[in-house]
């Protein structure tokens, strides 16, 4: 309950932070964002809805367990025998789990090609639903630079008007700027700037008595707190969504999932690749350490996900077996014909 709570918490920020830059770049700024805000926005908003769609059904697997006996391609497998995963866990009463799929505790249900699950969107992202997730990892910073660029040296001039004030007010001076807690508190000494702007952009407020009325862009000509505050806040947001996204396309150029690339990090997590003989014998094979088992090549890995849907139906069809690391098999084959030659 709790740990949804704070997800909820998540989602209402990032909505929050999506409608006031919308607001902001549309009727603060003036109408000559109107183009770029007014579709970067919508798809971005399209996007993040579509994230958060399905906690509860999107990829959720319902399969038989397979025959053993009929596999005639490499399979990831959890013992010597070659036997299947199941769940047992609430809600899933021992069904098989395909490869490649995780139960999520956070969601309550097993989810087919599991990456992570995230916060912001209070739901789980999935290998087909990467693409619609990079893009909107990508779109953030891209619809953050269109909106603040144009008018960031404005916003700079302003900021070190507000600073410039907040100095020369005796009262800021006494409980911020000459108080020795001003440089532990708020991030340490960077922390001290921001803060005391903020001081600094309350008094110009408490200065502006309203005798003209507004008109748009007004919030840009004069110093306001609500501009430089969005802005800032959209900053960190952009930032830390760029740093995912790359880290994100990393993991699909490897062939890998957030996951499991940090299974592969730990000896708690083996992983065992049964590999089905022509005698029907079953050789059971461990992967190396750091060996990426679903990796088909950089331009192999890119390639299938450049061609998968960016919303695929919401329904899954019959299950398809994942591809295997061909070098790793191959290895594998070579052993298991080692082993009967002996």
């Amino acid at each position: 309950m709790i740990r949804r709570l704070f997800e909820a918490f998540f989602q209402t920020l990032a909505l929050l932070i999506l409608a006031s830059g919308w607001y902001v770049s549309t009727f603060d700024v003036g109408v000559i964002y109107l183009a770029c805000v007014n579709v970067l926005v919508p798809s971005q908003l399209v996007l993040y809805f579509y994230l958060c769609s399905g906690r509860r059904t999107h990829n959720v697997p319902i399969y038989s367990f397979p025959d053993k006996a009929s596999l005639v391609e490499p399979y990831q497998c959890v013992n010597m025998s070659g036997d299947f995963a199941q769940c047992d866990k609430a809600g899933c009463n021992g069904r098989w789990k395909p490869p490649r799929t995780h139960h999520c505790s956070s969601c309550g249900v097993c989810r087919l090609e599991f990456d992570h699950h995230c916060p912001w969107v209070g739901n789980c992202v999935t290998l087909s639903r990467q693409k619609a997730f990079l893009a909107l990892l990508y779109l953030t910073p891209v619809a953050f630079a269109v909106a603040v660029l144009p008018i960031v040296r404005i916003l700079y001039l302003q900021f070190v008007l507000a600073t410039s004030v907040s100095r020369a007010d005796p009262w800021t001076n006494e409980i911020w700027w000459d108080w020795i807690g001003s440089w532990i508190l708020c991030a340490g000494p960077l922390g001290r700037w921001p803060v005391g702007a903020f001081f600094g952009f309350r008094i110009l407020w408490s200065m502006d008595h309203g005798d003209v009325p507004p008109y748009p862009g007004q919030s840009i000509d004069q110093p306001h707190l609500r501009i430089i505050g969005t802005c800032m806040i959209a900053f960190l947001l952009s930032a830390f969504a760029l740093g995912l996204a790359l880290f994100s396309t990393k993991l699909v150029l490897q062939g890998t999932t957030m996951l499991e690339s940090l299974r592969h990090k730990s000896s708690k997590y083996p992983v065992l690749i049964c590999v089905p003989a022509q005698s029907n014998a079953l050789n059971v094979h461990h992967v190396a350490p750091g060996e990426r088992f679903y990796d088909l090549g950089s331009a192999q890995n890119w390639r299938v996900f450049m061609a998968s849907q960016a919303f695929p139906c919401a329904t899954l069809g019959p299950y398809q077996w994942p591809k295997l690391n061909p070098c790793m098999i191959r290895r594998m084959r070579a052993a298991g014909r080692n082993e009967l030659g002996d």
